[in-house]
């Protein structure tokens, strides 16, 4: 056997090994189950009646309890479904200690709340088997326009488990505009 056939059975048997753990080095991710709200149960909703186009109205993600056996890192947070006249995508990580926090937030509140100024989002958090976490995740939504009222369905966290990578939605009612059901 040369050696370049011995190098191709070795990296085509790497390969298989590194498929069968379920490696996601291509960037998918599984769906998780790992995780459930902290208790909010499924009809977590909030929102905010008023809105201005332009400016930044950030909601809570329901607290993370991690009711597998096995440690998750949380990676990071967005929210799931929201409508297309919404501007999204940035997200804060916020250490609340035991508090259970349920509000909205604007964007100046990260400049005048002592403990939203320390951010955690920029590295993993862990959570350890059946505990529920301290850190709470908010997602940003800014209307693009005056009639950029709707709603999303959650918040859609990306975490890693086992050396894996995966994506819960996790159901809320987050709404921009009247509150209607």
């Amino acid at each position: 056997m040369t050696a370049r056939v011995r190098s191709r059975l070795v990296a085509a048997g790497a390969a298989a090994v590194l498929l069968g753990a379920g490696s996601t080095a291509s960037g998918a991710a599984a769906g998780g189950r790992a995780l459930e709200g902290g208790g909010e149960g499924p009809l977590y909703t909030m929102g905010f009646q008023t809105f201005a186009a332009g400016k930044g109205y950030w909601f809570t993600c329901p607290r993370l309890t991690n009711r597998s056996s096995e440690p998750v890192e949380v990676l990071g947070a967005e929210l799931a479904g929201p409508p297309a006249q919404w501007r999204t995508g940035e997200v804060r990580a916020v250490d609340w200690g035991d508090e259970s926090v349920g509000m909205g937030a604007y964007d100046g509140d990260f400049a005048t709340t002592p403990v939203m100024r320390e951010d955690h989002s920029g590295r993993p958090v862990r959570i350890g088997p059946g505990e529920l976490s301290t850190v709470t995740y908010l997602v940003r939504a800014e209307p693009r326009s005056k009639s950029a009222a709707g709603r999303a369905a959650g918040c859609r966290i990306t975490y890693r488990s086992a050396h894996r990578v995966y994506v819960e939605e996790l159901g809320a009612d987050f709404f921009l505009g009247p509150m209607r059901r």
